[in-house]
């Protein structure tokens, strides 16, 4: 995206950590990293989260996902439960899709600790879920 959840996690990370901001569209990436010139601790990447994942050569000790209304989906999952990342924040705006991918984390042996459910979208049947998985 353009970067909202990166400057914040960016900016509680602060310049001794490191965060990691993947999105397909190179609208989006350049958008991100206009955004987010004044913190060097945030690197964006225009590349397939699948592909960026297997990248990384460094454990995560979070991971904050806002897959499209198609959820992550198990490679993605799968993924992220390989490479040991303990905590998840997942992010759905569709509730088959969220809920589907809650199990495949299930799978991997992580326990959704909270969820949320915001009404984004007010007088739509649209919402945001939002659940902290850990491990």
């Amino acid at each position: 995206g353009a970067g909202v959840f990166a400057a914040a996690l960016g900016a509680a990370v602060g310049e001794s950590g490191r965060v990691l901001t993947v999105d397909t569209s190179r609208a989006a990436t350049r958008s991100a990293r206009a955004a987010l010139d004044d913190l060097p601790q945030v690197q964006v990447v225009t590349d397939s989260v699948r592909r960026a994942l297997g990248a990384q050569r460094s454990g995560a000790d979070v991971a904050v996902l806002d897959p499209p209304r198609t959820g992550a989906g198990r490679d993605v999952i799968d993924l992220l439960a390989a490479a040991g990342v303990p905590r998840v924040v997942h992010i759905g705006c569709e509730a088959a899709s969220f809920a589907r991918d809650i199990g495949l984390y299930r799978g991997h042996g992580y326990a959704v600790e909270k969820i949320k459910v915001f009404d984004a979208f007010p007088l739509t049947h649209h919402t945001e879920c939002v659940a902290l998985l850990t491990r």
